[in-house]
């Protein structure tokens, strides 16, 4: 009886069945570190931001990766933190309140007694890497008057950086690729906010 015991215990272990042991690994997105780049005249800037589209297969936890103009592979053990689009929004905001020298950044929707300078709103058409071994961010952005909704400034960002080999899932070169934006778009609001009290 020990015997058979044993051997069902071994069989039980083999089986397909059995726990297997959970290789899924975590990542996020990270913010800007270092000193406020394009600080603005005015200080007490309060930048509104969103909404954000973000395209739909984009909107899951496992991380993408664009093998042709058609076709992505979804990685089963590469898994975002927290949701991609969630994550971009809050490291963006991080970053434009570094650039920018604010913490007075507001996440759409926002309260409706608040006045809001500058909204931006961003339409993100592309944020993963490719089997070549490069990360993509494509997006269209808009600055508008945060009182009237008058559009001020509108523009395209395309950013390519090469993935390292210590980044399996292109995280780090994501967020580079997001620097570069939020880089681009506190540098524009600036222009602006200076325009507005020359």
């Amino acid at each position: 009886m020990i015997a058979i015991g044993a051997a069902c215990l071994a069989t039980i272990g083999c089986s397909p069945l059995a726990p297997r042991p959970d290789l899924s690994k975590f990542f996020v997105l990270a913010p800007i570190s270092g000193g406020a780049a394009a600080a603005p005249a005015n200080g007490n800037l309060v930048i509104g931001v969103g909404p954000i589209d973000f395209p739909g297969y984009l909107r899951r936890p496992d991380i993408v990766t664009r093998t042709s103009p058609t076709e992505i592979d979804i990685s089963t053990n590469d898994l975002w933190g927290e949701p991609l689009d969630n994550n971009f929004d809050r490291v963006l905001r991080q970053n434009l309140a570094q650039l920018l020298n604010t913490q007075k950044i507001e996440e759409y929707p926002w309260p409706r007694d608040t006045k809001i300078d500058y909204q931006i709103e961003i339409d993100v058409q592309r944020f993963e890497k490719n089997s070549d071994g490069q990360s993509q961010l494509a997006a269209t952005w808009i600055i508008k008057d945060g009182q009237s909704g008058k559009y001020l400034y509108a523009s395209e960002t395309q950013v390519t950086t090469p993935v390292a080999s210590g980044d399996p899932v292109a995280s780090a070169a994501l967020s580079n690729n997001l620097a570069t934006l939020s880089e681009q778009i506190a540098a524009q609001v600036t222009n602006l906010s200076h325009q507005r009290m020359s």
